[in-house]
């Protein structure tokens, strides 16, 4: 009785798979699945109408680039908190070593904040919290979500491969991730790429789900060309110059392109994530 029910809390959780063999047999994470898109689906938010093409674009095909986003001032100010802070803390960064290359990740809470007053009204722009909360459907505290400092470095060809590029989805209902770039994005930075329209469930695509379900059931879920293919679908690379906010419902179809080795990209990330099936509790979650 503990393992059903334990199992029954999962289905109804954020958690990215549940953990059950029978579960999944039955079809439960295709069952949740559908739910928590449905349940989007049928909640309303308001959409300022600053940003209502941005928040359409993102809707439509689950990213939107918004070029220039910034007054050139307080953008370069943001680069300069950027840079102080992530090398005069190693300490207080957390280093992913995804094969060859590595990300060096600041989260803002961990820094003295007086130190961040261009970074820290960034991410409380009222226009990207517009987006966000259009996106999210759901009301947004000032500490809403996780926000971070970003620095990506491509490193040596060794044979070892960067797990980020192969195409995934974060979790199985929606949420989003928005990016300020601090630096030009080309393809030798190892850019985002994003498959168009793939946030939008399809039966097709409820076919993979429940196939890795009752297989690897490994968190994430990754993408084969076959699936792509199946569902019409293709990947668009994301270059762009610095100063562009970028926003991506992350449980569409996506992954890091492989760069140029010593080349690197910065960002402030911003990301938010709340339990589908208990999202109203989530106005001002933290992680």
């Amino acid at each position: 009785m503990v393992p059903i029910l334990g199992s029954l809390r999962q289905a109804v959780s954020d958690s990215k798979v549940v953990d059950s063999k029978v579960f999944n047999l039955l079809g439960v994470q295709v069952q949740r699945t559908v739910a928590a898109h449905v349940i989007y689906s049928l909640r309303r938010g308001y959409v300022d109408e600053r940003v209502r093409d941005t928040v359409a674009e993102l809707d439509r095909e689950g990213v939107a680039l918004v070029p220039n986003f910034l007054p050139q001032d307080q953008f370069e100010a943001i680069q300069r908190e950027h840079q102080t802070t992530l090398d005069n803390n190693p300490d207080k960064l957390v280093i992913f070593n995804h094969g060859p290359n590595r990300l060096e990740a600041g989260p803002l809470k961990n820094f003295e904040q007086t130190l961040l007053p261009n970074t820290l009204k960034f991410v409380n722009d009222p226009r990207l919290m517009a987006i966000l909360e259009a996106a999210e459907k759901r009301p947004l505290g000032p500490l809403s979500g996780s926000r971070a400092f970003e620095r990506l470095t491509q490193g040596p060809d060794n044979g070892t491969e960067d797990p980020e590029t192969k195409l995934h989805s974060d979790i199985f209902f929606a949420n989003h991730k928005a990016w300020l770039y601090l630096t030009d994005v080309g393809p030798e930075n190892g850019p985002f790429v994003y498959v168009k329209r793939s946030h939008r469930i399809k039966p097709a695509m409820l076919y993979y789900v429940y196939k890795e379900s009752c297989r690897q059931n490994g968190g994430s879920r990754r993408i084969a060309q076959e699936e792509l293919q199946r569902l019409g679908l293709e990947e668009s690379v994301i270059t762009c110059p610095k100063n562009t906010l970028v926003v991506a419902n992350v449980t569409g179809f996506h992954r890091r392109a492989r760069g140029k080795p010593g080349y690197q990209r910065s960002a402030v990330n911003v990301s938010m994530r709340a339990n589908p099936f208990t999202w109203w509790r989530y106005r001002t979650r933290t992680n």
